[in-house]
């Protein structure tokens, strides 16, 4: 029989990319060392397709005392499984939704370029109480003050950037948005950061509950620049920590980076997605399904979730979010 030990060769490089994704997740101030290593662990669950490749690999190439190379491989490969048991699928849900249930949909518009006739459809059909937007410009807010959309959601408030023009650079892409069935009070934003990020009050039937519409920067905008914006989201939470709290948007982070981890923590909020099974968001627009999750919604513990689903609308790179919430 031909040796087979060149597989434990090819096993290694396996080894290493599942070693490396589950270190940045088990300690992810590894994150703050470098862009590359944030932007890395934007890809910390692959690490178990890593883990099991080299695993099975091993296991076919072992001979002999090189057999005692699978279990530490195993080992890793069971490590990683445990830290990726939050995708999994909870059991169905015993709630139903209330008279306290309400509904948030969360989408980035990728500057300007979703097709917003194809959005308000979605709500026509869904009926939200709160839409949060992403890379809103001014023609969508022109959009947006038309007799459909304030027919659907006649409050609204925020900021719009630039209207973004093919094969030119994207200019002022600050714009962020909350509409809302429900009347909104404005209370504060984010100090410093790359996109807009604010809080405001709505006025909700059964009580006001805080949302923050958030767009904080991703690392690809700089290691410190990813950080600070984390940092002043973070704050900005802390600040409205004391009630209900919902924080919504695109969030450029994974569960397992840094910023979102110490947001939940500091905070103590909690992914609405949480239970509901592994749900990547972005791109949205490539020829391969998303890759990647990093569209939230984050909730306190004033809340528990009903239904969780994403949504594709035209034009966006970024699939949408939809959450019905209980206020407990």
């Amino acid at each position: 029989m031909p040796s087979r030990r060149w597989l434990l060769w090819l096993a290694t490089p396996f080894a290493l990319i599942g070693l490396g994704l589950l270190l940045l997740t088990v300690a992810p101030e590894l994150q703050s060392r470098h862009q590359w290593l944030a932007m890395a662990a934007s890809f910390a669950p692959y690490g178990w397709i890593a883990w099991l490749v080299s695993v099975t690999l091993a296991v076919i190439g072992a001979r002999g005392r090189t057999r005692l190379l699978v279990t530490p491989l195993a080992l890793g490969l069971a490590w990683h499984t445990g830290v990726l048991m939050p995708y999994l699928p909870a059991p169905d849900h015993a709630s139903a939704a209330g008279p306290n249930s309400w509904t948030v949909l969360e989408l980035n518009l990728h500057w300007g370029e979703a097709d917003l006739d194809e959005l308000a459809d979605d709500v026509e059909r869904q009926r939200p109480d709160v839409l949060v937007l992403a890379e809103v410009t001014r023609s969508d807010a022109k959009t947006f003050a038309h007799r459909r959309w304030s027919a659907l959601l006649p409050y609204r408030t925020g900021t719009a950037g630039d209207d973004h023009q093919p094969g030119a650079e994207v200019g002022d892409s600050r714009g962020t948005m909350v509409l809302s069935r429900h009347p909104i009070s404005p209370l504060d934003s984010a100090e410093d950061t790359l996109f807009s990020n604010f809080a405001v009050r709505l006025d909700l039937p059964a009580r006001p509950v805080t949302l923050i519409a958030a767009h904080p920067a991703n690392p690809e905008h700089g290691l410190s620049r990813w950080l600070a914006d984390g940092d002043s989201l973070t704050r900005l939470a802390l600040a409205h920590d004391t009630g209900p709290l919902v924080v919504a948007g695109d969030l450029n982070a994974t569960a397992e980076h840094l910023t979102l981890r110490e947001l939940v923590a500091k905070a103590g909020l909690t992914d609405a997605g949480a239970g509901e099974g592994w749900h990547p968001t972005y791109p949205a627009d490539a020829w391969y399904p998303p890759l990647i999750q990093i569209d939230h919604v984050l909730v306190s513990k004033d809340f528990s979730t009903i239904a969780y689903r994403t949504f594709r609308v035209s034009g966006t790179d970024h699939l949408g979010v939809m959450v019905t919430l209980a206020l407990n």
